[in-house]
């Protein structure tokens, strides 16, 4: 009966020694990362494309949080100076603007026109005519409604650039805030025809060729109004803001945005 006490002692004392022992040892460490939350301003254009790539990039980065604001370019140009944005996305960067930005994807000038104008494509020239308001009837004999953008819109310097040149779009062009609002005036007003992001095309869009050529993501290397999208900073990023950056023009990133634009002319 002793020798059971003593057996029974001794196991106690083991697995009492052993409990410390497991009790004293080394967790492992839970690490909480702090929260931290990115300010992007995005023209327009790119909209839709960012805000898919926030909640893409947040997704398995929980602790990260994506704000996307919309405005033209002009005022994202703003937002980004002052300092109230990380990140911006723009349809244009001048020569002078003082700012870090790199491209990250290939847009074009998609020409909608309203569903029943009697044409399917138009030369470039052709386009300048009518958005000079030089001819004023499609073939059938219904005027023509020109649509533009409004001043500050990235659309509208490529547009201008690269088809009007020194001249001025007509006086009698309605001027539109946004591409949404462009692609429904032009597909409820007869004889209307208008400029938008390839990005934002949707498919009801009567798209005309230019050209010959219609704006695809696949066919961005060749077709005449193709023009560079643009990831810009106050100056080169840093930190979280860096890592988004590094991230949208990583593979992940550019599979997201080979859905709505042509990838970067290196590519």
């Amino acid at each position: 009966m002793a020798m059971r006490k003593k057996v029974a002692l001794a196991m106690f004392s083991c697995a009492f020694f052993a409990w410390l022992i497991l009790g004293c040892a080394p967790q492992p460490l839970t690490v909480t990362r702090e929260p931290v939350e990115l300010q992007v301003v995005t023209t327009d254009a790119c909209g839709p494309l960012m805000t898919t790539l926030a909640e893409v990039y947040t997704v398995e980065r929980a602790w990260v949080t994506v704000e996307v604001s919309v405005y033209n370019t002009t005022l994202a140009e703003e937002r980004l100076r002052e300092g109230v944005a990380d990140v911006a996305a723009l349809s244009w960067v001048g020569a002078d603007a003082p700012l870090w930005a790199t491209p990250f994807a290939t847009d074009a000038i998609a020409i909608v026109a309203y569903p029943q104008v009697p044409a399917d494509g138009l030369s470039q020239a052709q386009l300048q005519e009518i958005f000079r308001g030089r001819v004023g009837e499609w073939s059938d004999g219904v005027p023509i409604q020109v649509v533009s953008r409004e001043a500050g819109a990235g659309t509208r310097v490529v547009f201008e650039a690269g088809v009007m040149g020194t001249f001025d779009v007509t006086l009698t062009a309605i001027v539109m805030p946004t591409d949404r609002h462009v692609l429904d005036y032009v597909a409820q007003t007869p004889g209307a025809i208008g400029y938008v992001s390839m990005g934002r095309l949707d498919a009801g869009a009567h798209v005309l060729a230019l050209d010959g050529i219609r704006p695809t993501p696949e066919t961005t290397a060749d077709y005449p109004l193709a023009y560079p999208l643009y990831l810009a900073a106050s100056s080169e990023p840093i930190g979280d803001a860096r890592a988004f950056v590094q991230w949208i023009l990583g593979e992940d990133g550019q599979r997201q945005v080979r859905r709505l634009f042509g990838p970067l002319p290196t590519q």
